[in-house]
């Protein structure tokens, strides 16, 4: 019985991990073969999809509206927007959404003060 009990725990624990790997929304990101993997602890996510559709975490916001999101969720979060400035942003940018859409989503989060960002892209792929 304890066995059982332990099994179900462990795979409980398993799921439970993978499932709050992707905090975004799934794109197709471009290939680098220099990436590094990056451990931030309340990872924040911010997706541009291939029609330029923006996503905070997993919640479509219009980009004149992303500062004011990313101030909202930073203030519901542990260290506020200090902690979010220090530890960054992770961008997941799909391979065939235009540059000016992401830029603008950096401009955004530049004007709350977030400098910090991680552009995620596919885990040792090759250009």
């Amino acid at each position: 019985m304890v066995d059982v009990m332990f099994l179900l725990l462990v795979f409980y624990v398993l799921s439970s991990l993978a499932m709050s790997q992707n905090k975004g929304i799934q794109v197709a990101l471009p290939a680098a073969s220099t990436g590094q993997a990056s451990a931030v602890p309340q990872m924040v996510v911010v997706t541009v999809d291939s029609q330029g559709q923006v996503f905070l975490l997993q919640e479509k916001v219009e980009v004149s509206e992303l500062a004011a999101k990313v101030q909202e969720l930073a203030a519901s979060r542990s260290g506020g927007l200090e902690a979010l400035q220090k530890d960054g942003i992770v961008l997941n940018a799909d391979q065939t959404s235009q540059m000016k859409q992401t830029v603008a989503v950096m401009d955004q989060l530049r004007q709350v003060g977030v400098y910090n960002f991680s552009i995620s892209t596919q885990d040792g792929a090759k250009p």
